[in-house]
C-alpha cells in the first residue's frame, strides 16, 4: 500500500512539474512575441519567474506537509498495532 502512495506522489509531482513547467513556456512565449520594450520584456520575465518559484516553493511545501501527515498516521498505526499485540500478549500470559 504505500508503494503505491509513492507512486502516486511520484506521479503527482510530474504532472505539477509539467504543468508548471507548460505555464512557464506559455508566459515567456507570449511575453517574447508581444511589442514592448526590451526593458519592459525583461521586468515581466523576471516577474514571471519569481511567480513560478513562488507557486513551485508553495506545491513543494504541500506535498512536504502531505508526506509528514502520513508518514505521522502510518507512524500511529503501527504504534497502535504493537500495543495491541503487547496488550494480547499480556493477556495470554496472564491466562496461563
Amino acid at each position: 500500500m504505500e508503494l503505491k502512495n509513492d507512486k502516486q506522489m511520484n506521479n503527482t509531482a510530474k504532472v505539477i512539474l509539467g504543468v508548471a513547467a507548460g505555464a512557464a513556456a506559455g508566459a515567456i512565449t507570449g511575453i517574447l512575441l508581444a511589442p514592448d520594450s526590451g526593458k519592459n520584456t525583461r521586468k515581466k520575465i523576471a516577474q514571471g519567474t519569481t511567480d513560478l518559484v513562488d507557486d513551485l516553493k508553495q506545491e513543494v511545501s504541500d506535498k512536504v506537509d502531505s508526506v509528514k501527515e502520513t508518514y505521522n498516521e502510518s507512524l500511529e498505526k503501527a504504534a497502535n498495532s504493537s500495543k495491541n499485540g503487547i496488550d494480547r500478549a499480556k493477556e495470554k500470559l496472564s491466562m496461563a
